[in-house]
């Protein structure tokens, strides 16, 4: 049973009563207690004079995030750890405003970069949504390759499994958009879903986010598709800024679950989004991806932090699902 923050909920200011909502701002939390504060503390400077609301979804935090929530902030907490898709989707349910903005709790905003996005969106009604440009938690160092990329066809996963991208750097350059100049708001495919305003109406044009895709990982790419199948574009702002830590998700998975459910989505995008014979290729790329990583592990090369055993066994589990096609028994566990 969902549980919601009355509280917070009667808080709302006049301001906001007395006119419509511009924007709601739709964050999902899992024990998010070292971002959550920070994130929420940003908002005010980065909405300059917009009327917004913060709606967050809780799976089920187990730590101190929902102590760590203070100010105007409607509070959704779920009964367990619903994934980010299922989230986004129940906190899209209880807001109101013409736009959504989309915000991990792992990001922080600068001054004035939602009322950046807004404007942009006000002033080019053919556009459906706009993301800012995501950089470091220091503010330093740009995050476009993780965060600006074209929708994924059966290759470019195929290069992506097998380290090709890694090995030739050029052979991903298109890809992820190192041919684009960011001097100024430019058309993407694909931003990641880590900070995105869209308009209401293109929400409820395009539908929710396909909860299939969980707890998380490739949920956005197929957003992303699903706008392009229906002609909406989305630009990329420079202007506004978004300083992102990323991977704050993965403290509290296990490398085994991250690997299992990364493999996993991209398995079921590729089923969604694409032939027979190019899914069924990239699964037997998943299969000798799993072995040449097995390999590397075992001669020492492997994720930082990462044991022998440990990511062998993470690959090995992988393998298997891939060979068994990700049959129900196979699936991922729940989180």
């Amino acid at each position: 049973m969902l549980e919601t923050n009355e509280t917070a909920t009667r808080a709302e200011t006049s301001a906001s009563a007395a006119r419509p909502l511009d924007l709601s701002i739709l964050i999902v939390t899992w024990n998010s207690e070292r971002w959550i504060e920070r994130c929420l503390q940003s908002i005010p400077a980065a909405c300059d004079g917009l009327a917004y609301e913060v709606v967050v979804y809780d799976n089920a935090s187990d730590d101190a995030t929902l102590a760590r929530m203070n100010g105007n902030v409607r509070i959704l907490r779920g009964p367990h750890n619903d994934g980010f898709a299922a989230g986004i989707n129940r906190a899209f349910d209880a807001s109101k405003g013409r736009y959504l903005f989309l915000l991990n709790p792992d990001s922080a905003l600068e001054p004035g970069a939602l009322a950046k996005l807004f404007a942009f969106l006000e002033a080019h009604p053919h556009v459906a949504a706009a993301a800012p440009l995501l950089v470091d938690e220091e503010g330093g160092g740009s995050q476009r390759e993780f965060q600006l990329r074209r929708l994924p066809s059966a290759g470019t996963l195929i290069k992506e499994v097998l380290g090709i991208g890694k090995l030739f750097p050029k052979s991903s350059a298109r890809y992820r958009y190192r041919d684009l100049d960011l001097a100024e708001p430019r058309r993407i495919e694909q931003p990641a879903a880590a900070a995105f305003l869209m308009r209401r109406d293109v929400y409820n044009a395009v539908g929710p986010l396909d909860e299939q895709f969980s707890p998380a990982w490739f949920e956005d790419v197929d957003y992303c598709r699903r706008l392009a199948q229906q002609k909406k574009e989305i630009y990329v702002v420079p202007g506004a800024i978004v300083r992102h830590f990323g991977g704050a998700s993965l403290e509290h998975l296990s490398f085994a679950r991250f690997t299992e459910v990364w493999y996993s989505n991209m398995w079921r995008y590729a089923r969604k989004w694409m032939r027979a014979g190019e899914a069924e290729a990239l699964r037997w790329a998943i299969i000798a991806g799993m072995v040449l990583r097995a390999i590397a592990a075992l001669i020492g090369v492997r994720p930082h932090g990462i044991a022998r055993g440990e990511a062998i066994a993470a690959y090995g589990n992988v393998l298997r699902k891939a060979w068994e096609r990700w049959s129900p028994d196979s699936s991922p566990s729940s989180s």
